[in-house]
């Protein structure tokens, strides 16, 4: 007989039960009635109080029970003391109204957990009594109409008899199962009891010599990530927990999962909730579109992107006709420059960005008519670049191609079932939706075409003015959550897109042609494991549950869904950044330039060098992962920084801080000084040393405050580059020279007291700058340990 069993294994459980077993006990909440919600108390922001109704109702249950002990002896209450608490003077009919209100609120929230009415069904088909045995402040009759209105009537039938702790003012670990065996006049080894709380359930019970069976929602790293899903969500929506619950509806799911591959878990628990909530809004909203033009219009999926939800939607509703379209923004763009003023919008943007070769072949030029400007200076002959495209010769050029190209273009979207006068909606990722905006005005022109645009994520700098929407968008969230969602829409099409290359031209008769793709085969294996799972949720999403509950509405599960990927996007765990270390991706506009998502010691680096603030100077398309390492605090101050767009800077982190003794040296004159290093990670420490126009060499006294010191980078800014978001670019390796300082290993060094760094001012820089030396004292000398311990003080 198993001790412990996860949900999967639940329906079953009776085959492996000891024999002699004649009652099947089973705890109510969490085992046979669940919650669409992430904890019990969510429910409690539906109750219409000033401020939310989670804390009020938390505290009034906790007073009514204080109460309870205090004056009966009682550990157990009943919901009525609860609100006789909260509503202090009110009559026994307005406490009978709150309390419908509240068993009201709570049914619309409940349904019953599917393996465990299974169980129930078979255990009476085996001939077994079946009782429930629940800590709870209801009456049975109360909790019988709860489980009927979850389950049904049917199944409350099946239920002999319900011992709730209310009823007896005994809880299970106080004496519960002891009124259960009297009542039942039952042997104990004739009991089979299962619930999910270890010690009321499991413990209690077979200290009793009850055999007790413990139900194990979730593995370990299921329960912390929805746990995170449900902190993200508060802190995405300032009234999330508070006048609105926190929803979960795919909790069962979770549940039921048996894989413990982590890319599986990956697809199923987080894309798969993601993407099955975005098929059945997208749905609606193409409901709504073909219902205001009388005429069906089709969802276009742009590739390669759009794969993944693709195949989601198209398994979930084959009748709404969706095709896939490739249409990257390399082609979409290239349509789209029809005169000089689109040429000129185009190198406007892209000019700085992207290589004079990736421009050459994004405008149909030929090798020989760009290769003379891919030598030499590069800002001159970008210059001399944008001279030569707006030749009258090249601009004809220019626009005949794109002509010809426009003809390929109009033929692939032949092939997707597109035709002139047709309405279609694009569906894509997001976060812009740049390829509607390049192609709307194309295809009006072109094929009298009205072009709609539907995405998972949708932030606009500036309207387009066009008809767009997102699952997650400005309706419901504000532009700052956007745009800190945004940074990481990587990560989301990274798990979306298909084994291909991007599409790069099209053939006469509308094939696409595509770039090379380079990807590793661990990248398109744990891609592929990812998306089997996604589809495997998307087609079992109702399982577990009889019905569903009256609050499982779109609106919660789209909200689940933004919670769900916003914490992959800023509190990933460490297999999931396992599954991602060998994803690469690239640029999507015509160039062969691919990059790691993640860089395993980018963030760590990152945090040793600059402290928590790196992350202003740079941002890597997926920092969360490469910072998860450092643990919790790291991670939700990156995300609580980027979601508020909060004006932290390194001054702000600077507290015990130690001093260092240094010289500053010129031809003429020398000066000591002391400057403070400060704590950033790891334990190391870092010190900025200002610089004049006398350009002297600094001399940092390492030796005095250390014997074994690890230097990590020493460095120089420029003044004029020390700006926010740009002092990355800005920062130069500096040289040193070490004096009475001996090598142990690379960086590593054994100090005599008068060991020091020597740094010569650096060539070709005429105005001030700051020197910055990040190390890590191994050992430290007494003296500077003591001063460490006072600073801290």
């Amino acid at each position: 007989m198993p001790t412990s069993v996860r949900a999967h294994e639940l329906e079953t459980l009776l085959d492996h039960a000891p024999p002699g077993i004649e009652i099947l006990s089973l705890d109510c909440f969490d085992t046979l009635i669940w919650r669409n919600t992430h904890a019990p108390t969510d429910v409690f922001a539906d109750l219409a109080l000033p401020g939310g109704g989670i804390e009020p109702r938390m505290w009034g249950e906790s007073e009514a029970r204080k109460r309870a002990w205090s004056k009966r002896g009682l550990k157990e209450i009943r919901i009525e003391d609860v609100y006789r608490h909260m509503l202090p003077g009110a009559d026994e009919a307005a406490v009978s109204a709150a309390v419908e209100r509240e068993l009201a609120i709570e049914a619309r929230h409940a349904f019953a957990f599917a393996p465990a009415v299974a169980l129930i069904r078979e255990a009476k088909r085996r001939g077994l009594t079946v009782i429930i045995v629940s800590d709870m402040y209801l009456s049975e009759p109360q909790l019988r109409a709860h489980i009927a209105a979850a389950a049904g009537e049917e199944l409350v039938a099946l239920i002999d008899r319900v011992f709730v702790s209310a009823q007896y003012g005994e809880g299970k670990r106080d004496g519960l199962f002891d009124h259960v065996l009297k009542e039942m006049g039952a042997d104990p080894a004739r009991i089979l009891h299962v619930g999910d709380n270890r010690r009321a359930d499991f413990q209690a019970p077979r200290e009793l010599g009850i055999h007790a069976v413990h139900l194990i929602q979730f593995d370990d790293e299921a329960a912390a990530r929805l746990r995170m899903e449900a902190a993200t969500a508060l802190i995405l929506d300032p009234q999330a927990g508070i006048s609105r619950p926190v929803h979960q509806a795919h909790r069962t799911r979770v549940a039921l999962r048996a894989s413990s591959d982590p890319a599986y878990a990956l697809g199923h628990d987080v894309m798969g909730p993601a993407l099955h909530s975005f098929s059945y809004w997208l749905k609606a909203e193409l409901d709504a579109l073909s219902q205001a033009a009388g005429r069906p219009v089709r969802p276009l999926f742009v590739m390669r992107d759009g794969y993944l939800p693709y195949r989601v939607f198209d398994a979930l509703f084959p009748e709404a006709g969706a095709a896939t379209v490739e249409i990257s923004r390399f082609v979409a763009l290239r349509a789209s420059i029809s005169d000089e003023e689109a040429l000129d919008k185009y190198l406007e943007e892209w000019i700085e960005r992207i290589p004079i070769r990736s421009i050459g072949r994004q405008l149909m030029l030929f090798e020989n008519e760009y290769a003379k400007f891919l030598k030499g200076d590069a800002e001159a002959q970008r210059k001399a670049f944008v001279k030569f495209l707006h030749t009258p010769d090249m601009q004809r050029k220019i626009f005949t191609r794109r002509a010809g190209f426009l003809k390929k273009f109009i033929a692939h979207l032949a092939r997707a079932g597109v035709y002139p006068g047709d309405a279609v909606c694009l569906v894509d990722i997001g976060y812009n939706g740049t390829v509607q905006n390049f192609l709307t005005p194309v295809l009006r022109e072109a094929m009298n075409v009205t072009l709609h645009g539907r995405y998972i994520f949708l932030r606009e700098k500036k309207a387009s003015g066009l008809d767009k929407k997102g699952m997650i968008d400005v309706r419901n969230y504000d532009y700052r959550t956007l745009h800190a969602l945004s940074r990481s829409i990587v990560v989301v099409e990274q798990l979306c897109n298909v084994e291909q290359g991007s599409t790069i031209d099209f053939t006469a008769e509308g094939e696409p042609v595509r770039e090379q793709v380079d990807a590793k085969a661990a990248h398109n294996a744990a891609r592929g494991t990812v998306q089997q799972a996604c589809l495997d949720y998307a087609l079992e999403s109702g399982l577990g549950r009889v019905r569903a509950p009256d609050s499982d509405d779109l609106d919660g599960r789209c909200r689940a869904a933004a919670a769900a990927l916003a914490r992959l996007f800023f509190l990933p765990n460490a297999s999931e950044v396992r599954v991602f270390e060998s994803f690469v991706y690239d640029y999507n506009m015509g160039t062969s330039a691919t990059e790691m998502l993640i860089d395993p010691d980018r963030g760590s680096q990152g945090l040793r060098r600059r402290g928590l603030t790196f992350y202003n100077d740079h941002i890597p398309q997926f920092m969360s992962a490469e910072l998860q390492a450092q643990g919790l605090p790291v991670s939700l101050a990156n995300f609580a920084a980027s979601r508020f767009k909060l004006d932290l800077r390194s001054s702000d982190f600077e507290v015990g801080g130690v001093p260092v003794p240094a010289m500053l040296v010129t031809p003429r004159d020398q000066a000591a000084v002391r400057f403070d290093a400060f704590p950033t990670a790891e334990g190391y420490y870092r010190m900025r040393i200002p610089v004049g126009r006398q350009r002297p060499t600094v001399a940092i006294q390492i030796g005095q405050i250390a014997e074994w010191v690890q230097v990590e980078e020493l460095s120089y800014t420029p003044v004029s580059g020390m700006v926010p978001g740009k002092e990355h670019d800005a920062t130069r390796a500096a040289r040193a020279i070490t004096d009475a300082m001996e090598a142990a290993a690379p960086g590593l060094y054994r100090a005599d007291p008068a060991g020091m760094l020597l740094i010569p001012p650096p060539e070709g820089v005429d105005e001030p700058y700051v020197v910055s030396l990040v190390f890590r004292p191994v050992v430290w000398r007494r003296k500077a340990a003591e001063a460490k311990v006072k600073a801290a003080a």
